[in-house]
C-alpha cells in the first residue's frame, strides 16, 4: 500500500468549520459530527484541528470512537449518538462521554450503574434523550414520554443535559416530511416540560437542516458532511464557500506499450482502441476504490440515469468515479477495477514509473489502512499509519524530505 496514500488538508477542514460557524444563529453552537473515523479523514487528527479552531463539542456514534478521543487529548463535550452497550457504561462514564438515551429500561439500570460506581452529586451520567419524529431507527414516541419522566424522577444519578431528533429527508427538495418532523419534535418537547423535563440543550440540525433552517438552530447544529467540504444533496451548493480537504493519490508501478487491440483485465471486457500505455496503479475495490454505496432511486429520472450509466459501461465507456487524473489530464480504468491492483489506459502522452495519480474514492468507504498525510500551511505534518485496526505510526514531518521530527506514538 506503499504507492496509494490520502492527503488530507486541515486548512480546507478548519476553513469549513469557520464557514459554519458564521451563520450560526446566536446563542447556537457547532458540534462537530466526527463518526466513522471522520468520514475517512482520520477522528484524532480532524477532532484536534478543530479543537484549535474553537469547537468545543464533537458527536460520534459508538462508544469506542469518543474513547479515542479522549485518549488523544480532545476535551469538552463528546456525544455518543448511537445505541451502546451496558458494559460500556462503566468506562463511557468515567471518560466523561455523554450518552443517548432511546430505550426505557436503560434509565434505571444506567442509573444503577452510577450507584455502583460511587458517583458524587456533581459527577452525574450527562445524558440525551433522541425522540423519535419519523426516522424510524430508534427514540422515545409520545406514548412513551409520561413512563419516561416517571423513571427519570428516580434517577439521581442522571442528568438530562440535552434532547434530540433525527430528520429523514432533510437534503430532499420535498420539505415536508421535514417540517413535520420538527412539529412532532416541538410536541414532543412540549410534552415533557409539562412533565417536568427540562434538558439543557435542543439539537435537530444536520447539515441539510442547518443550511435551510437557521430558526431551527437551537443550542446545537450537528455538522459532519459540511465539514469535509460535501454539500448534503444538490440545491445547497450556492450556501456556503466550501473546500475539499480529501485527496486519494496512488503511484504508477507498472508501465508498458502495447499496441492496438490488447485485451486487458478480468474477462477481458476491454480492448485498447489504438496502440497506447497501460499503467498498473497498486490500488483496487478492497481499498475503498470503485465501491459505492447502494442508492434507491429517488424518482424516475434517477432510475434512468442509472439503468443509463450501466448501458454505457457494458459499451465500455466510463461514466462518473472511475475517472482519475495523470499530469493535469484525465485518465480511464482499462477494464474493471481490481482487488488491488488496477490497470489505466493512460494514451502516449509522456508519463513515468512513479508518476502521480489522483484517484476518486469515497471518504467512507476508503481502506483505513490506507495512509494519511495532514497537510496544514502547505507542509505535510503528520502521517497516520493503521494495520489491521491498530495505529503502528503517527509521525510528524517536515515538508522537505518528509524529515522525521519526532518519534513514533503508538
Amino acid at each position: 500500500m506503499a504507492g496509494t496514500w490520502i492527503e488530507v488538508d486541515l486548512d480546507c477542514l478548519t476553513e469549513n468549520y469557520q464557514e459554519v460557524v458564521k451563520h450560526l444563529r446566536p446563542g447556537s453552537r457547532c458540534m462537530a459530527v466526527v463518526k466513522a473515523d471522520a468520514y475517512g479523514l482520520g477522528a484524532i487528527e480532524v477532532a484536534r484541528s478543530l479543537q484549535r479552531a474553537g469547537c468545543e463539542a464533537f458527536a460520534v456514534t459508538r462508544v469506542e470512537e469518543g474513547l479515542i478521543l479522549r485518549e488523544h487529548g480532545i476535551e469538552g463535550l463528546i456525544l455518543v449518538l448511537g445505541p451502546t452497550m451496558r458494559e460500556e457504561w462503566p468506562i463511557a462514564i468515567a471518560a466523561k462521554l455523554q450518552l443517548t438515551i432511546s430505550e426505557l429500561s436503560w434509565i434505571e439500570e444506567l442509573n444503577e450503574t452510577g450507584l455502583k460506581l460511587g458517583l458524587e452529586f456533581d459527577q452525574q451520567i450527562q445524558v440525551h434523550l433522541k425522540l423519535e419524529t419519523g426516522m424510524g431507527r430508534t427514540g422515545f414516541r409520545f406514548s412513551e414520554l409520561e413512563e419516561l419522566s416517571i423513571a427519570l424522577s428516580k434517577s439521581n444519578y442522571l442528568h438530562v443535559a440535552g434532547v434530540y431528533t433525527h430528520f429523514a429527508r432533510a437534503a430532499q427538495r420535498d420539505k415536508r416530511n421535514t417540517i413535520e418532523q420538527y412539529e412532532c419534535f416541538k410536541s414532543l418537547t412540549n410534552r415533557l416540560e409539562e412533565l417536568g423535563i427540562r434538558p439543557t440543550w435542543k439539537h435537530v440540525c444536520n447539515s441539510a437542516a442547518f443550511l435551510d433552517y437557521p430558526e431551527w438552530h437551537h443550542d446545537f447544529v450537528r455538522i459532519g458532511t459540511l465539514l469535509i467540504g460535501h454539500y448534503p444533496g444538490q440545491g445547497f451548493s450556492d450556501k456556503l464557500n466550501l473546500r475539499d480537504p480529501w485527496l486519494a493519490k496512488s503511484r504508477i508501478v507498472h508501465l508498458r506499450e502495447v499496441p492496438k487491440g490488447t485485451y486487458v483485465g478480468y474477462q477481458s471486457i476491454y480492448h485498447t482502441k489504438q496502440a497506447t500505455q497501460l499503467a498498473v496503479i497498486p490500488v483496487g475495490y478492497s481499498d475503498g476504490f470503485g465501491v459505492a454505496p447502494h442508492f434507491v432511486p429517488q424518482g424516475w429520472i434517477d432510475f434512468f440515469k442509472i439503468i443509463i450509466k450501466n448501458f454505457l459501461a457494458l459499451l465500455g465507456i466510463t461514466v462518473g468515479q472511475e475517472r482519475l487524473e495523470l499530469n493535469g489530464r484525465t485518465v480511464h480504468v482499462a477494464g474493471k477495477i481490481g482487488m488491488q491492483l488496477t490497470v489505466l489506459d493512460v494514451g502516449m502522452q509522456e508519463c513515468a514509473l512513479g508518476d502521480e495519480i489522483r484517484v476518486p474514492m469515497r471518504r467512507t468507504v476508503a481502506n483505513p489502512r490506507i495512509p494519511r498525510r495532514y497537510r496544514q500551511g502547505g507542509q505535510i505534518l503528520s502521517q497516520r499509519i493503521l494495520k489491521e485496526g491498530v495505529l503502528l505510526e503517527h509521525q510528524e514531518y517536515s515538508i522537505l524530505g518528509y524529515e522525521k521530527l519526532a518519534s513514533p506514538e503508538v
